[in-house]
């Protein structure tokens, strides 16, 4: 009997970033993040990652969902939102219409679609005070139009915060911002028992390798979390800076008026 088709769709966290080892040259072909480890552990007869770093919402139904829907999926896999509430222009009304739309091409009979929601971005937590406060509005924010896009499509959404919670710090990446191996392998396990009767896994999840040398950390954020720091100091930092900025005048203009 064969395996189910699994396609993978969305951001980074569905690509893989922070499962497996830091430096690109031992990646060795074992499943690399929570949707791999779903279609290994489920038996896929085929499996395409078609996430990539970066992508937003609007992406999906421009690039990912024609050629998932070629496939012929009987398991989708998606995790999309995080990029977009780390940009200036976020718009949680244009996630929901861009998922909806992606969700209503590819929700048939007889295939099964999971969504995963959204974990606070351990990285603002970091910093606190008001940004966080900012940062964590949006990810619920980010959260609510997935749940209303899915709604009445029959896609089941997975609540990716409760699945990573029980492992603590240990289910987050080096940069705060994904999951790590542990937190890949959480969030896989949560979804396969989401799923529970529609899929009979046919092997146990894989081990999460060894933590990260402090060599292989270094080089990470030599290689690519400097980077990214400096590029999103261009875009998200200040727009994040003048939210905050709005609010505390606005919640002192409104104790002005409460107190006269």
């Amino acid at each position: 009997m064969h395996g189910p088709v699994v396609v993978a769709l969305g951001d980074s966290i569905t690509y893989g970033v922070g499962d497996g080892t830091q430096r690109p040259e031992t990646v060795t072909e074992v499943p690399i993040g929570w949707a791999a480890h779903v279609a290994h552990a489920l038996g896929a007869s085929r499996f395409t990652n078609l996430a990539s770093n970066g992508a937003r919402a609007r992406h999906l139904a421009r690039s990912q969902v024609p050629t998932a829907l070629m496939a012929r999926p009987d398991l989708v896999l998606m995790t999309v939102g995080g990029n977009d509430v780390l940009r200036g222009d976020f718009d949680p009304e244009g996630i929901q219409r861009d998922v909806a739309d992606a969700l209503e091409r590819l929700t048939r009979p007889g295939r099964s679609v999971v969504l995963l929601s959204l974990d606070r971005i351990g990285l603002f937590d970091l910093v606190g005070g008001p940004i966080a406060d900012v940062m964590a509005r949006r990810i619920g924010a980010a959260n609510a139009a997935l749940r209303l896009a899915a709604a009445g499509t029959g896609a089941v959404v997975v609540d990716g915060a409760a699945a990573i919670a029980p492992s603590g710090k240990r289910g987050w990446h080096i940069d705060r911002v994904h999951p790590s191996a542990i937190g890949h392998r959480a969030l896989a396990q949560h979804v396969i028992d989401r799923l529970g009767g529609d899929v009979a896994p046919v092997a146990s999840l894989l081990p999460p390798p060894p933590s990260p040398a402090l060599a292989d950390r270094l080089w990470w954020l030599a290689r690519h979390g400097t980077p990214w720091v400096a590029k999103r100091s261009r875009d998200l930092i200040p727009q994040v800076a003048a939210m905050v900025t709005h609010e505390v005048l606005e919640e002192r203009r409104r104790g002005r008026s409460a107190t006269a």
